[in-house]
């Protein structure tokens, strides 16, 4: 491996997933500040939207990493504070995105950016008809602490979520961390607590970013026991959407829809999910015009 493409394979975004030799304990450490940094930029998102964001981002990427190929995970939160809506999907492959939105009238007097509302978790595997959808309450609206309760409740999976963030002096996320400890069928209550008390006395995990460590190197340092890694991914910001993906969704609106679109120049169309536009032509129109005006006869 030449030095540019070792250089470029160090610095880019991945997550690394491993094993307990003893096997009570799976663990995932995702490095990520590059992904949610663009995250940040293509949203044009101030502080508090970007923390909610990419935490969301962060935990539905350690998820999925237990997961296989294009299996995803969507993490949805909605409530009444500052921020109505956090959206999170993360496939095993590494691809994530997202988005926000801003409630025009929050409630007041909540402590955390989501306030009081509720987490959906949903897996999208292989082989299953429908998602796998889990519900809880919000518990305290910040959504790292919403991840861990979800499964520790919803899934009665005793779980362990922290994820860290740092800002640069523009408000701009400089660097990304998560980590995800799961306790495995035969870890007894006193191994739990012995994981759970080695997490609680951890230095700050952007700490151990900024000294060059690895996710790989994370996750020797954190767990208290010997691990064996079983898998190191990349991960990034990514859409899929596209002009004929947009082109295809204006199919499923009626005939009259797309004409009053034409007729009062509504021709811009923007991704929620990476804020991307595209611009209908005059050419477009008429080819959805007759497609429906098929789909008619």
């Amino acid at each position: 491996m030449n030095e540019d493409i070792k250089k470029k394979w160090l610095t880019r975004d991945r997550v690394t997933r491993a094993m307990t030799v003893d096997g009570l304990f799976r663990a995932a450490v995702i490095h990520n500040p590059n992904t949610v940094r663009t995250a940040q930029e293509k949203h044009n998102l101030d502080a508090v939207s970007s923390i909610v964001l990419a935490r969301a981002l962060t935990g539905a990427s350690l998820m999925a990493s237990f997961l296989n190929g294009e299996e995803r995970v969507v993490v949805h939160g909605t409530g009444d504070g500052v921020i109505s809506t956090v959206y999170a999907e993360a496939m095993q492959v590494g691809e994530t995105r997202g988005y926000v939105t801003i409630n025009p009238q929050p409630a007041e007097g909540r402590n955390s950016p989501l306030g009081e509302g509720l987490l959906k978790i949903q897996r999208v595997l292989y082989g299953n008809y429908e998602p796998v959808t889990g519900i809880v309450e919000l518990r305290r609206g910040d959504v790292t602490s919403d991840l861990g309760y979800y499964l520790t409740q919803s899934e009665q999976i005793p779980s362990a979520f922290v994820i860290d963030l740092d800002y640069d002096e523009n408000d701009m996320i400089r660097q990304s961390v998560g980590l995800l400890v799961q306790a495995m069928p035969g870890a007894r209550p006193e191994d739990i607590f012995k994981v759970y008390d080695t997490i609680d006395y951890l230095e700050r995990l952007t700490e151990f970013a900024d000294k060059g460590y690895s996710p790989e190197e994370m996750l020797r340092q954190i767990m208290p026991t010997e691990i064996t890694v079983m898998s190191t991914s990349p991960v990034d910001y990514f859409c899929r959407c596209s002009h004929d993906r947009f082109k295809s969704l204006l199919l499923t609106l009626g005939l009259e829809e797309i004409t009053g679109m034409e007729a009062e120049g509504q021709n811009e169309l923007v991704c929620q999910y990476c804020s991307n536009r595209y611009y209908l032509t005059p050419e477009d129109f008429t080819e959805l015009k007759e497609k429906l005006l098929v789909k008619r006869n």
